[in-house]
């Protein structure tokens, strides 16, 4: 087992040298100030022709070591960001919640964990009582079957990044990705909640 992880590592680090060189961190880093550069300034910013930009970028695109995406200023909607510590109990369980959750609209980050809690989401909420939803609510994390405890932190402000990948819903449904249904919840009913935004019921600026 160790030799084989000694082995992906080495391998890891050979593709990331093939596919970064010090041209491609600076394509990168460009890209990381101004997503919209065309390939024209981008060649101008590194001494290269845009065909060699271009060839460039489609090879870290190709690869999946990085994505182009448009992220949403969270201060400009007034969110706030909700940090959940959970401690799932089983692998199997916390690969169940990881699979229900992660096409929550309101998740920007969810990753499991080695410690005493073994998964970790950050979530935006666009209003206290939705907040408030998304901490004690049926929806919510912790409150999902096989939690043995969690741990909840309410961001005061986002500091960096300013702009998360918060997911704007083009298309909406009866039912939330979480299997939930907004229009039967008691919160939602008594308009303590705008609702989940990739359904039809939702009421928010998302």
């Amino acid at each position: 087992m160790k030799q084989y992880l000694r082995v992906s590592f080495t391998n890891c680090i050979w593709v990331f040298r093939l596919i970064i060189d010090s041209t491609g961190r600076r394509l990168i880093a460009k890209l990381q100030e101004n997503g919209r550069a065309t390939l024209t300034e981008l060649g101008r910013a590194l001494g290269l022709s845009h065909v060699g930009v271009r060839a460039r970028l489609q090879r870290l695109l190709e690869s999946g070591l990085i994505r182009i995406s448009a992220a949403v200023n969270a201060e400009k909607l007034n969110m706030k960001v909700v940090v959940v510590f959970l401690e799932v109990e089983s692998s199997k369980r916390l690969n169940e919640l990881v699979q229900t959750f992660k096409d929550c609209p309101r998740l920007v980050f969810m990753s499991t964990l080695i410690g005493s809690h073994n998964l970790l989401a950050i979530l935006v909420a666009e209003d206290p009582s939705t907040l408030e939803s998304m901490v004690m609510g049926e929806c919510s994390l912790r409150n999902q079957k096989g939690v043995r405890r969690s741990e909840i932190y309410i961001g005061e402000a986002v500091i960096y990044p300013v702009h998360l990948p918060i997911r704007l819903v083009t298309e909406r449904r009866e039912v939330a990705p979480c299997r939930m249904r907004c229009d039967t919840c008691d919160r939602y009913q008594s308009e303590k909640c705008l609702a989940c935004p990739a359904t039809l019921h939702y009421r928010g600026p998302l």
